[in-house]
């Protein structure tokens, strides 16, 4: 990410144009089919006839082609079929060969209204989409990049091709205490994870700036995600199992609160279950795991152990990596985990972007491409510079 910029979070997963995700040789494919038409029918009158290459030719125009070209695709297999058959056809066949010709004309033409209908679908489809995208946007907003000389950078990969958003977190404030930052891990994955995702992140961002510890507000946010539990229990209509079939009983959240000072000296964090995170300085990388993690999210009434915080060294030019266990837990076709320290190393000096995308393309890269669980990381520093200015936009004409 440019330093320029001033959000993080979610790629953007617009509506792709319909000519992107299709083939190059799709476009065509029609004329291909009418001069496939002439090269057979012509030199072979009455042996082989082309009118079922000019059905295809307009059958394919109707599922790639805008409307016009469809009507165009239309008109000319019929000017082609007319030339069949008064070149050869009617000659060898006299009233087949017309019989024939009505066929092609009625199933070209049919071509333009099918076209119609798969357009319409297409628009429907890219509003809903759109949709999605906001309405999964709202459940996870950016991040402010810069607060003060703080700079985090989100990288968010849902397991699920048809969201953006699946069962890990991520959120950002700046309190009078300080960035805080948040990332966890619903039990489970997918689109039933999203409202218990909703719910904490929303929490959090309220909570956030009215509790003096890290302590206080987690004990917060596991009481909002125990409550959320027992509301969606009551108007659940499948009992005590929720749309993916776990038990609410079984509901949680693990997850990592982090606090870095204003004034750049330490950074705090308590774990509720989740997974360690990594601390960079010089050339020294440290795994930091919790003396006690305790419980996930939802489950304090359980946790009779202490609810700690610890604080760590945290000065200019560190780094901090929290990250799910989409990273930690990724495996290639022999069942090796990924380890991110080599990645790390090699890129936690060119900023939090550069870790976050490094990680990213490493894990794609370890698993081949197929993620088997959510993917999400956060990676921030403490700058020796105040951020960079604005770009200046562009003089206009």
């Amino acid at each position: 990410m440019s330093p320029y910029r001033r959000a993080t979070g979610l790629p953007s997963h617009a509506p792709q144009n319909e000519s992107d995700l299709l083939p190059r040789w799709t476009p065509f494919a029609p004329l291909a089919m009418v001069a496939l038409a002439l090269a057979v029918d012509l030199p072979t009158p009455g042996a082989i006839s082309g009118d079922v290459f000019l059905i295809l030719s307009s059958m394919i125009a109707a599922c790639v082609y805008s409307m016009r070209a469809v009507v165009a695709v239309a008109a000319l297999n019929s000017l082609a079929g007319l030339v069949f058959l008064f070149a050869r056809h009617l000659a060898s066949d006299g009233e087949h060969a017309v019989v024939d010709y009505i066929a092609l004309l009625v199933l070209a033409w049919a071509s333009v209204p099918l076209c119609g209908l798969r357009l319409s679908v297409q628009r429907r489809l890219v509003g809903a989409e759109r949709v999605a995208e906001s309405a999964q946007r709202a459940v996870l907003p950016p991040v402010r990049a810069w607060w003060g000389n703080t700079w985090i950078a989100v990288r968010y990969e849902a397991a699920s091709a048809a969201a953006s958003v699946g069962g890990d977190l991520y959120a950002a404030e700046h309190t009078p205490h300080g960035v805080r930052l948040l990332i966890g891990d619903v039990r489970g994955k997918g689109l039933h994870s999203i409202p218990d995702v909703a719910a904490l992140v929303g929490s959090f961002h309220e909570a956030a700036h009215h509790t003096p510890t890290l302590v206080e507000l987690a004990r917060r946010l596991d009481e909002a995600v125990a409550r959320h539990t027992q509301e969606t229990a009551a108007v659940s209509d499948g009992g005590d199992r929720d749309r993916s079939g776990a038990h609410f009983d079984e509901h949680f959240i693990t997850a990592a609160i982090a606090q870095i000072s204003d004034d750049g000296t330490e950074v705090r964090l308590i774990s509720r279950g989740h997974c360690p995170a990594y601390l960079v300085s010089g050339t020294a990388l440290r795994v930091w795991e919790p003396e006690h993690p305790g419980l996930p999210l939802g489950l304090g009434e359980f946790d009779t152990g202490p609810w700690m915080e610890e604080s760590r060294p945290f000065g200019p030019g560190n780094l901090l990596l929290l990250c799910t266990d989409g990273l930690l837990e990724a495996r290639d076709a022999d069942g090796r985990f990924y380890a991110p320290d080599a990645d790390l190393r090699e890129s936690w000096r060119r900023g939090p972007q550069a870790v976050v995308d490094r990680l990213a393309l490493a894990v794609h890269a370890h698993t081949d491409g197929v993620l088997a669980d959510d993917l999400a990381l956060v990676a921030v520093t403490r700058a020796e510079h105040d951020p960079p200015p604005r770009r200046a936009a562009p003089p206009g004409p």
